[in-house]
């Protein structure tokens, strides 16, 4: 039995003395995060869908125009098959083009083509066809060769498709004029076996895009001062709630179906109820509708806008506004003529991840470091079963050792 337990303890330390190279092991260099982006990323290239549905919508669950979601998805795939979180972790976990632009921008990523930048394979590209000042479009850039840089970019007339943007390029659509800027995952934080932290929402952008306002459903959220005094002494005491954080956001409007000169408000509401944030609202098509910073819709012309409200830069939820001609001189609908319809987005966020955050898990943070306590909690368990079988053994070889002791008992009794 001491051979045995030496063999175990042996066995145990072999073990234990792997865990440092399992766990490195796990770490993911940016040049193999970014390749394999690139190879997800070309694997559609040829997908066709209609220019308002896509297999990315599905896996995102919102259908409209599709070059978010594909970069989106993109993404998260290149994650899923590495192992590492770069969705909603290195990009943002939704929105449309000019939200993303911010979220790039707050984290101090995002790049003007007029700054002189040059792309990278992997950044993702945002477009103005239109000349206004509002992006349009994203891309993922997948190589540059000296001023031309090349991209591959989904819902590209309904297509996944390779395109190359130069000097010389016709105008808008092969041209460098209609690029925008880019924006730059942090690679590194994630191929080091870090996380990328939120970026700030707390300091509002300067933007005529973006249209914030600060939102709070209860006084509870500021600072409350008592002060006591009596003849003898006096006591100040602070008392200081910090505010919930936001879990949740449904936006809501009277009616989607506009007409030009025709307004409506698209309210939002925060979950919990005692949670606070910051609300922005985006629209990739500015010269469609116009919107307030409080969310007041003007239709202005024809066409349909996607209209993104996004909390702290976290939660995403939208929805289109279609906008027709008023050549039938209606008047603008009023509240009382139309039903509230409500209008979620996707939910990013599992439902089961939303129930451990619920309880104070914070499960996206968990399943981002599942490589840590896998491999461990694998070779405790592995451990325990070996333990448990060595342990059972020698029940097994004791009980065998009495019975043989007690059977030559008998046959020295019985001779």
């Amino acid at each position: 039995m001491k051979k045995l337990k030496k063999a175990m303890i042996i066995a145990m330390v072999f073990i234990l003395s792997l865990l440092p190279c399992s766990i490195s092991a796990y770490a993911v260099s940016t040049e193999t995060m970014v390749s394999k982006l690139i190879s997800v990323a070309q694997n559609e290239v040829g997908y066709s869908a209609s220019g308002s549905y896509s297999k990315y919508g599905e896996w995102y669950g919102y259908q409209g125009a599709w070059c978010t979601t594909f970069a989106l998805w993109c993404f998260n795939k290149t994650g899923e098959q590495l192992g590492v979180k770069l969705y909603a972790n290195i990009i943002p976990s939704g929105g449309n083009c000019n939200s993303m632009i911010s979220w790039f921008t707050n984290a101090g990523r995002y790049h003007k083509r007029s700054s002189g930048y040059t792309p990278k394979r992997g950044d993702l590209i945002f477009f103005d066809w239109s000349g206004n000042g509002s992006s349009q479009h994203v891309g993922i850039v997948k190589s540059v060769s000296g001023n031309t840089v090349h991209t591959i970019e989904g819902n590209c007339s309904g297509k996944v498709k390779e395109k190359s943007y130069s000097p010389s390029g016709s105008k808008p659509y092969a041209n460098t004029s209609s690029i925008m800027g880019y924006g730059n995952p942090n690679w590194s934080a994630v191929g080091s076996g870090g996380t990328t932290a939120a970026p700030t929402t707390t300091k509002k952008q300067t933007s005529t895009k973006k249209h914030t306002t600060a939102a709070s459903t209860t006084k509870k959220d500021k600072e409350k001062t008592t002060v006591s005094t009596t003849t003898t002494t006096t006591t100040t005491t602070t008392t200081t709630t910090r505010a919930k954080k936001a879990k949740d956001m449904t936006i809501h409007a009277a009616t989607t179906s506009l007409k030009i000169g025709d307004s409506v408000k698209l309210d939002y509401e925060i979950k919990p109820n005692s949670s606070s944030a910051v609300v922005g609202y985006f629209c990739d098509e500015e010269n469609i509708i116009e919107i307030s910073d409080t969310g007041m819709i003007t239709a202005t012309g024809e066409g349909t806008a996607t209209v993104v409200v996004c909390a702290n830069d976290e939660i995403y939820r939208q929805c289109d506004f279609t906008v027709s001609s008023d050549d039938d001189n209606a008047s603008p609908l009023s509240a009382s003529e139309v039903t509230t319809i409500p209008y979620i987005g996707a939910d990013v966020t599992k439902s089961n991840n939303q129930k451990l955050n619920e309880i104070g898990i914070n499960a996206e943070r968990l399943i981002s470091h599942k490589n840590y306590y896998i491999i461990p909690l694998c070779i405790l368990g592995t451990t325990g079963i070996v333990t448990l079988c060595i342990i059972a053994l020698k029940a097994f070889a004791e009980h065998i050792r009495k019975r043989r002791s007690e059977a030559a008992d008998d046959t020295g009794i019985e001779g």
